[in-house]
Formats: structure tokens, C-alpha cells, sequence
């Protein structure tokens, strides 16, 4: 080979690699634009920098999630950009939530510390636990006085006020907010009221149900709405944790059957009677909810189903089960397929 060969040869690879420099340098210039002038769609683009905004983060919320939360409010203009700084930082576990007040166009480096730090600006803590009704989560801030519980309910009443979670990839039409209002720990500033605590709480809903299988709602024969419905009756009934996917089972089985549901709970939910024992004529109330008296599934949820419970409404156990009993005072039913078992267990049941 001659040496001019070899050079020419030398000559290509020098091409190749200030070439290949060229492409990263271009490639560089296109994320730092991408990141800092918002290359993720931005619902609400930052129109005033400066603004201070008070955004609240709720608890268990995964980097991603905070970054989606900061862009819809306008704090930044790129989730991806914020979440490279995150990582950057190792601070994808140390964001906590809590009420905040940031700027717009606050640098990324300063959010991320304040967040780390925890909201300064969070002045009240409201815990609403699974299993509780719009009505029963009423009572229950007013037995707190920091929110009126009749906002609570005219508001939960009107959910056209609200931006409304996908449930399952579709958009729920409803005309309360039942079930939908997601049950956590939220942390509020001293102005906020029913509103904010709502919109958390169908935020939350959005973030945590997001993962869940959903597709498997075409084998179960219902729609993703419908299986909220489903998980509200389990939170009412199953109060062992690995009872959830047996008892979704059962309200399958039955359904699949014609079979009445007849849960309790529904009817309860029907005359906002959930203490006491239920009469011959409670039992008995002309309502869609009653599920003695009428077929399927009851028109809407009967309270605010925790995560655990959509997970078992979308993948109840594979048993034949269609009759449970409740048999101890720790809430453990007894499980059969047999009504003459199922009438044997009642016999022996605790009373109501």
C-alpha cells in the first residue's frame, strides 16, 4: 500500500469523526433547546415569569408525576428537561410532598431543593381513608373543622367544576364524583378549602390508577367505569386484605349468572344508613342501588375504592364462588359455590 493511500484512508477516518462530532454537537443543541424552551406539550404554557403559583404535590408521587404536576401549572416548560435534572441530582426519592409556592421559571436546581425540603407553606394535613362514601368523608371533615363538609358535598355534586380523571383511558360522564375521589393523605395551605382538596383528590386518582391492568376489563365484560363501581363494593365488604379478589369473584360469578348481588352495603348507600342493623323495610327500598331487588351492578360507586381494591375488581380470584358469609368479628367471610352451605354458614353467622 503507498503512502498516499494510507493517508487518504487516514484522511476518511478523520471525516468520519469530525463528522460524527458534528452530529452530537447538533444533537446536544436540539435537547437544550427541547429543554429549556418546553419541548413537551405544555397545557398551560408559563405566560408570566416571575408569578408566584402555589402548587400542591400529593404524597406518593413518583418523579414523573411532579414533573407533569410543575408543567400543567406552568412552573416549567419541560418535564423531560426537569426530570434529567432530577436524576442528575439523585433526587428521584427525596421529592416530598406538600403545598408550594414556586415561580415561574424558577430554575430547576431551586424547585428540586424545595421540594426536598418539604412545602414550608403546608399548614393542614386531611387524611380520608379507603372505603368512605362522599357523604361519610362529609361528616368527616366537619368532625375536623377545616373544611365545611356541605362544600364538600355541593361541590363533589357538581362535577362538570372539575377536570375529571381518565378512568382506564376513557372519560367518565357522570353526574357526582363518587368513587372518583381518591382517598390518601393531602396536605392543604390555610386558604384552601373543599375545591382544592377535591382536585387533589381526582389528581391523585389520574397518577395512581394510571398503572393498573385496565385492559382486562374486556374479559370481565365490564367498562373501566363499572369496575370502579365493582371495587367500591369490595371496600365495603372485604375487610381482610386477601379476601378482595374472592369477593370480586363472587360479584362476577354472580353477575355472569343474573344473580342479584344482594349486598348490603348498596342499600345502605341508598338510605345513607351506614350504622345500625338494616330493617325488613330498609331492606325492601325501591332504589337503583338496592341490589336485593334489582339485577347487575348498582348505577354508580358506593364510595371511594383505595388502589388495592381496583386492582382485585380488575383481577378478581378464578374460583366458582358465589356466596360469601361473614363468620368472625376480624371480618373473615366463608367462601362456597353451594347455597345449602351458604344457608348452613348463615345459621352460624355472628348477628348482624
Amino acid at each position: 500500500m503507498t503512502r498516499r493511500h494510507r493517508l487518504t484512508r487516514r484522511g476518511r477516518r478523520l471525516l468520519v469523526v469530525t463528522g460524527f462530532a458534528i452530529f452530537v454537537a447538533a444533537i446536544a443543541g436540539i435537547v437544550l433547546t427541547y429543554t429549556w424552551h418546553g419541548g413537551d406539550r405544555d397545557p398551560q404554557p408559563p405566560t408570566a415569569p416571575g408569578e408566584v403559583r402555589r402548587v400542591q404535590i400529593p404524597p406518593q408521587l413518583a418523579a414523573q408525576d411532579v414533573a407533569k404536576i410543575l408543567e400543567r401549572e406552568g412552573i416549567i416548560g419541560s418535564t423531560s428537561g426537569f426530570l434529567l435534572q432530577v436524576r442528575l441530582e439523585g433526587a428521584d426519592d427525596s421529592l416530598r410532598p406538600g403545598a408550594y409556592d414556586f415561580r415561574v421559571g424558577q430554575e430547576y436546581g431551586e424547585i428540586i431543593a424545595q421540594l426536598q425540603q418539604g412545602g414550608a407553606s403546608s399548614t393542614v394535613k386531611l387524611t380520608i381513608p379507603e372505603g368512605l362514601s362522599v357523604d361519610q368523608t362529609g361528616e368527616r371533615l366537619d368532625s375536623g373543622k377545616t373544611i365545611k363538609g356541605s362544600d364538600y358535598l355541593e361541590l363533589a355534586a357538581a362535577p362538570a367544576r372539575f377536570q375529571l380523571p381518565s378512568v382506564g383511558g376513557e372519560q367518565p360522564d357522570v353526574t357526582d364524583l363518587e368513587g372518583l375521589l381518591f382517598p390518601s393523605t393531602y396536605f392543604l395551605g390555610e386558604d384552601d378549602g373543599a375545591a382544592e382538596l377535591i382536585r387533589l383528590q381526582l389528581e391523585a386518582f389520574a397518577s395512581k390508577t394510571a398503572a393498573l391492568p385496565w385492559a382486562n376489563t374486556k374479559n370481565l365484560g365490564v367498562s373501566p367505569y363499572q369496575v370502579v363501581v365493582v371495587a367500591s363494593l369490595i371496600e365495603k365488604e372485604a375487610r381482610v386484605a386477601e379476601e378482595r379478589p374472592r369477593v370480586a369473584a363472587v360479584i362476577y360469578n354472580r353477575m355472569k349468572k343474573k344473580m342479584p348481588l344482594g349486598i348490603d352495603a348498596t342499600v345502605r348507600f341508598a338510605l345513607k344508613k351506614w350504622t345500625g342493623a338494616l330493617t325488613k323495610s330498609d331492606l325492601e327500598v325501591d332504589s337503583p342501588y338496592n341490589t336485593r331487588r334489582y339485577e347487575g351492578l348498582p348505577p354508580g360507586p358506593i364510595a371511594s375504592p383505595g388502589l388495592a381494591a381496583l386492582k382485585a375488581a380488575l383481577e378478581p380470584e378464578k374460583v366458582d364462588f358465589l356466596y360469601y358469609v361473614l363468620i368472625d368479628e376480624a371480618g373473615h367471610h366463608f367462601f362456597t359455590s353451594s347455597y345449602a352451605e351458604f344457608l348452613e354458614a348463615k345459621e352460624r353467622a355472628p348477628g348482624d
